[in-house]
């Protein structure tokens, strides 16, 4: 039940004062907490209960067991625990062995919102900035609660904190909510592109915006980024106003800069570029018990041989192993193991899996909010469906080249490299740009499901969620998917359905409750 419960405890020593332990919390300090958000990094907690095995199993940029009738049924526990690391701080410790989860965003806004209620006008212009930025990143937060969940609590929630008030936050309206959230975000950009930072407030956000290190462009830059992925989400619905709010941000790139690398793509830096959650530097723990305990160790069937193989995919020796059989032979050439084979666990010797050093054990793999890839094949598809003038061909191929050589930039993230690989080269990817199924030709519907199934395996397990989202929205790439014979559970959801604590005790779950079934649309879904 969202009750809005302030207090936490962090890994972040030198950057947060833990409400719960002090009677002096700051805005400054609250702000770094919300920067500290686990189900954002690829860490063990966050890849094992939803990433893989629930939006990645469901639009399958992860593999699940084929032999398990609940392959689509929804693990309680684990969704319950993913909505309470929205709602409130939660499992944060400084062992980094005690896979911390989420960061409790709404709740910690909350307290900075009272927090700041209470100071002098006068030291206001002080934290001003931390209070947009942290209204930036709860806003983009609950656009990807509204993507999972729908309707949700929203303006009532955090009300113990922040008006001192209890009570049962009410559900609202998801495409409402949307609306409040994309009103929003260009307030936060208009405030951003209009500020000058005084020396102390200055100095402050640079030391501790661990994000982005003070840098009110590249605040800018992710705030119209996401902005832009919002508007294409709900395009298919309200097709005229995405229209002319993304002709506004792509007509103007002074006052909306956007995470786009600035036309750079083979030789693009993510590190400078992206807006990344790097991980702290004494975590020293990877994804190889995500991958033993499951069966995403297994490289997804579609992406592997339909999407990547039959083009020669120059990312597929970044993303996969071949893998040694039974024999204790390497295998001779990549191949997934079939989504549909009977003896998974017999086969999977003999096909290829997860990428050892970028996936496995990797322990350096940053979070991802907002990547140049992903906002070039946004661009792309705006100007495909003509939302404004510009090269959908180029933007599509930037991007390309720029998810390319983000997979680069991750292998070159780990310090347990098992194959010496080199980045693709120019003429490479140019050379796979003209393939087939990758080339931008065909007509419109050609053009944009390769818009859609290239900003999917960008994507991959990483940001499966976004994957799962946008899956949703377009229907790209075309999946098989295989029926569960559990009854009630046969197909993915179109959402995910509400936690026990909320249908319990939340009273006002009964105006949702007809709502709350699998098969119900996000509101942005085609109909």
């Amino acid at each position: 039940m969202v009750l809005g419960i302030a207090g936490c405890s962090s890994q972040l020593d030198d950057y947060y004062v833990d409400p719960d332990k002090t009677t002096n919390p700051t805005i400054e300090k609250l702000f770094s907490g919300i920067l500290e958000n686990n189900r954002i990094r690829p860490q063990y907690w966050e890849i094992r209960t939803m990433s893989a095995t629930i939006a990645g199993a469901y639009c399958q940029t992860a593999t699940i067991d084929n032999s398990a009738e609940d392959r689509y049924f929804q693990n309680a526990g684990h969704v319950e625990g993913f909505w309470n690391d929205f709602y409130r701080p939660s499992n944060q410790s400084s062992n980094p062995a005690d896979y911390n989860t989420g960061n409790g965003v709404m709740a910690q806004y909350r307290t900075m919102q009272r927090l700041y209620g209470v100071l002098p006008l006068d030291e206001r212009p002080n934290v001003q900035v931390f209070m947009m930025a942290g209204r930036a990143l709860l806003l983009d937060q609950t656009a990807q609660m509204i993507d999972l969940f729908g309707d949700i609590p929203f303006t009532e929630a955090g009300s113990l904190d922040y008006s001192n008030t209890i009570s049962n936050a009410k559900f609202q309206d998801q495409k409402e909510l949307y609306d409040t959230i994309l009103i929003g975000l260009k307030d936060v950009a208009e405030w951003f592109a209009g500020t000058t930072l005084n020396s102390s407030a200055e100095a402050s956000f640079k030391s501790q915006d661990y994000l982005m290190g003070g840098s009110l462009d590249k605040w800018r830059r992710y705030i119209n980024s996401i902005r832009l992925r919002y508007l294409m989400r709900i395009s298919f619905v309200d097709e005229e106003r995405a229209k002319a709010e993304v002709a506004e941000i792509l007509s103007n790139p002074i006052f909306y800069p956007l995470v786009d690398g600035d036309g750079v793509g083979d030789n693009y830096n993510p590190l400078n570029t992206d807006v990344l959650l790097q991980q702290f530097n004494n975590y020293t723990d990877n994804l190889r018990n995500v991958f033993t305990e499951t069966r995403a160790i297994a490289a997804p069937d579609y992406m592997l041989n339909t999407v990547m193989l039959p083009a020669n995919d120059p990312r597929i020796p970044f993303m996969f192993d071949k893998n040694t059989n039974k024999g204790k032979e390497p295998n001779k050439t990549y191949r997934a193991m079939k989504y549909n084979e009977t003896k998974q666990a017999d086969s999977l010797t003999y096909c290829s899996i997860m990428d050892s050093s970028v996936f496995v054990f990797n322990s350096r793999l940053p979070g991802v909010y907002v990547s140049a890839a992903e906002t070039n094949f946004l661009k792309a598809e705006a100007f495909e469906r003509g939302f404004y003038a510009g090269s959908a061909q180029a933007a599509y191929e930037l991007g390309i080249r720029q998810a390319i050589a983000f997979m680069y930039y991750l292998y070159n993230t780990s310090t347990s490299k098992y194959e010496a690989l080199t980045q693709p080269s120019t003429a490479t990817v140019s050379a796979f740009l003209t393939q087939p199924s990758v080339a931008y030709a065909g007509d419109q519907a050609t053009k944009l499901d390769r818009i859609w199934t290239q900003k999917w395996l960008h994507f991959n397990m990483l940001q499966s969620r976004q994957a799962w989202a946008e899956w949703r929205r377009t229907g790209s790439p075309k999946i098989t998917t295989f029926p569960s014979p559990r009854p009630g559970y046969e197909l993915p959801p179109n959402r995910l359905l509400y936690p026990t604590s909320e249908v319990a005790y939340n009273s006002s779950y009964s105006e949702v409750k007809a709502k709350d079934t699998r098969d119900a649309k996000i509101f942005w879904m085609k109909e």
